[in-house]
């Protein structure tokens, strides 16, 4: 039986960077800074909350989140920060798609970061 996929290839139209944080040494003075690069870059789509599934996480640690679906890869988890549109987000939760479909996506929760 064919599964339809989440998402078509257009919806994928966010460039999603997923990052860390390095300490590196600055060539000025010599002083150690904390930096953010980016490991690598896929291509993936908000997903929309059902009205019921909203209403679930209000007053939840969930309510201020989104939910972003990007194809699977096994580099991804919740170590990671992810920028997308010059936001920084950070992964709550991953639900990976780890079927034998030939396209698979990888379902993130992510919080915005605030300093």
């Amino acid at each position: 039986m064919v599964r339809k996929p989440l998402f078509k290839p257009s919806d994928l139209n966010l460039r999603v960077n997923f990052t860390t944080t390095q300490s590196v040494e600055s060539p000025v003075n010599g002083s150690i800074t904390k930096k953010q690069v980016t490991l690598f870059t896929k291509y993936g789509a908000f997903k929309t909350r059902t009205l019921t599934q909203n209403y679930n996480v209000v007053g939840t640690s969930l309510q201020d989140t989104l939910v972003i679906g990007v194809k699977h890869d096994e580099r991804i988890n919740k170590t990671l920060g992810i920028t997308i549109k010059g936001v920084n987000y950070q992964i709550l939760d991953i639900s990976p798609d780890d079927s034998n479909n030939y396209i698979a996506f990888d379902i993130l929760t992510v919080k915005k970061v605030t300093k």
